[in-house]
């Protein structure tokens, strides 16, 4: 499984580095090109990863905790995570 995941996300990588090249030599200006790839697009990153594990952390542990053992408390590495996410996500927004 890991292995297909890292092998998905590798093909992924590749077809947006293409396409992106595509729509540079199609004239795309400097403007287009920061708002696809820009901050803006790094902070909406930010805040579905942080939801993402903060769902993957709370499910992990609501249903270990029910089957039992402590195994409910590993839950708290991906909420963790997502929390550091979206620290960053707010934190990215705001100006000094």
């Amino acid at each position: 499984m890991l292995a297909v995941a890292v092998h998905v996300y590798g093909r992924v990588q590749v077809e947006r580095e293409r396409t992106l090249q595509r729509l540079i030599e199609r004239g795309l200006s400097a403007e287009e090109l920061a708002r696809i790839i820009g901050p803006d697009a790094r902070r909406r990153r930010d805040l579905m990863r942080g939801l993402l594990l903060l769902a993957v952390g709370a499910a992990w542990a609501v249903v270990t905790f029910f089957v039992g053992g402590k195994a409910w408390a590993l839950g708290a590495v991906p909420i963790a995570l997502g929390l550091a996410y979206l620290a960053a996500w707010g934190a990215h927004g705001r100006r000094p």
